[in-house]
């Protein structure tokens, strides 16, 4: 009897441990999804702060670090000197999710929105992944695509990205973020993701097909836009054809991103639809006082 007390206290004792053993190992299995990427050029103090802003320490994430020469690497061609800067500043926060799509915030950086960097990721090949683009003080942002990606990789769910995809990705973000000093950031976003849902929906076969596509979409809307302006989306769009995505399997990112930016960017039939709506409005209102 005694013995078949014993047992069964241990056999209790047993499962416990296994509870405990098992709950530990997938607390580390899940931290390690997470990565933070923070800039070389940083104080331990601003790496601290960044940290601390993330709301994570360094036992529960991976934390690397991305250096300028990094930084030029992919943004070399596509960015300005100034654009690039001589220091790496930016940090990011990656966490790649099962589901949820991307969801991307930035805190002080002003020259890149949120829109641009999930528009990115949708190039780079990013399906779901909770992601936070900051830096300690003020900063263009341009750099922040190196890190998030970089970030992205080192994580225990992220894939290894081509060195091609990553440079077209950062082609696009800081193409946008020229055209958003002229029309407004979102709606560049949102410009560049119409024309490149298009272009990957239609997968043309020269660069004549490719500029008709730009053009087409360029002349709904009444943007000042310079036939530089238009070379250079043209050029970018060339790139990102050469990626062969599969438009199936981007629908639904290309349409979350046009529904998101849906108030930045209007044909002028549908400003005039929507200008007389808010006219009617006005009148109706007007005529109860």
């Amino acid at each position: 009897m005694k013995c078949k007390i014993f047992t069964n206290k241990l056999l209790i004792l047993f499962m416990v441990l296994s509870v405990v053993l098992v709950g530990g190992v997938n607390k580390v299995q899940a931290d390690a999804y997470k990565v933070v990427t923070l800039g070389g050029n940083l104080t331990e103090q601003q790496k601290n702060d960044m940290l601390e802003y993330f709301k994570v320490n360094k036992q529960e994430v991976n934390v690397i670090e991305v250096n300028i020469d990094e930084e030029k690497k992919y943004l070399g061609d596509v960015a300005s000197s100034e654009q690039i800067g001589t220091k790496s500043i930016s940090c990011a926060y990656v966490e790649p999710t099962s589901s949820g799509g991307l969801q991307v915030s930035t805190n002080n950086i002003y020259w890149v929105s949120s829109s641009m960097i999930k528009n990115a990721l949708i190039t780079a090949g990013i399906k779901n992944a909770n992601v936070k683009a900051s830096a300690p003080f003020n900063v263009s942002g341009t750099a922040a695509l190196t890190g998030i990606l970089k970030g992205f990789e080192n994580s225990t769910a992220g894939n290894k990205i081509d060195e091609e995809t990553k440079k077209v990705a950062n082609d696009e973000l800081v193409t946008t973020g020229n055209l958003g000093d002229k029309i407004g950031k979102d709606e560049a976003a949102g410009l560049i993701n119409e024309i490149k849902t298009e272009v990957v929906k239609e997968n043309p076969k020269t660069e004549g097909e490719i500029k008709n596509i730009v053009q087409n979409v360029v002349n709904n809307y009444n943007f000042n836009l310079s036939s530089e302006d238009v070379d250079k989306i043209v050029s970018l769009m060339s790139k990102i054809n050469g990626l062969n995505l599969n438009f199936s399997d981007l629908k639904d990112q290309l349409n979350s991103v046009a529904s998101q930016l849906k108030g930045s960017i209007s044909s002028e039939e549908a400003k005039g639809f929507f200008a007389k709506i808010i006219e009617a409005i006005k009148n109706f209102f007007s005529g109860l006082f």
